[in-house]
């Protein structure tokens, strides 16, 4: 099947209790199936079987594994989206200097959730339908961001736009960490790498970039 026809949106959305209470059970026996087996061998059938329920149960919200795992990248998204966008929002009545070690610690706590899902999410799933837009938290990010730099575009760094800071600020934390929450979590006990993560970016985006120990 091409992946360009894969249908990704699921059959229905659960309004009542009981239903709702499968839907979540359904997405959470896929999460740990995932973790489990990965990607490629986790099927509806496992997923159900791990739920508890039959596979018809499951085929009445979706129609497919993509479905479910878009579902799942859905949840996972918003619960990252979540996590930053509050401490970007407490951040903006703030000098920059304290938003930005808060936006840092902030990134590394996103990725604290569900860690081990969000490495099989970004590194085994295939970008296809609502998959792509639900793993699209980089622009979501970069967007919030942004929003911070322009209210405090008085304390960039000279020649800094925002929106180009923004995108770049983004990339740069994400790619820092998920390496470190991933791969070098013990690194992250005593905050030094915290610290020396703020103070990279800040070099980049700050005016006063001098260290902040807060």
């Amino acid at each position: 099947m091409s992946q360009a026809l894969i249908e990704t949106s699921p059959r229905k959305s659960p309004r009542q209790a009981r239903s709702r209470a499968t839907f979540d059970t359904i997405l959470q026996a896929a999460a740990q199936v995932l973790i489990a087996v990965g990607y490629e061998r986790a099927t509806t059938a496992r997923i159900a079987e791990h739920a508890g329920v039959s596979v018809g149960s499951l085929y009445q919200y979706f129609p497919n594994k993509e479905a479910l795992v878009a579902a799942l990248i859905d949840r996972h998204a918003q619960d990252i989206i979540s996590v930053t966008s509050q401490a970007i929002a407490l951040a903006r009545d703030r000098p920059l200097k304290e938003g930005l070690r808060a936006v840092v610690r902030a990134g590394l706590d996103a990725h604290r959730i569900a860690p081990a899902l969000h490495k099989i999410l970004v590194e085994q799933v295939p970008r296809v339908g609502r998959i792509a837009e639900a793993m699209d938290t980089s622009r979501r990010l970069s967007d919030l961001l942004h929003h911070l730099f322009r209210a405090h575009v008085d304390e960039l760094a000279p020649g800094r736009d925002p929106s180009i800071a923004a995108l770049l600020i983004e990339v740069s934390l994400e790619a820092m960490t998920h390496k470190m929450v991933l791969e070098r979590p013990e690194l992250l006990n005593d905050g030094v790498v915290e610290l020396q993560m703020y103070e990279l970016c800040a070099s980049y985006l700050l005016r006063d970039a001098s260290p902040s120990r807060g």
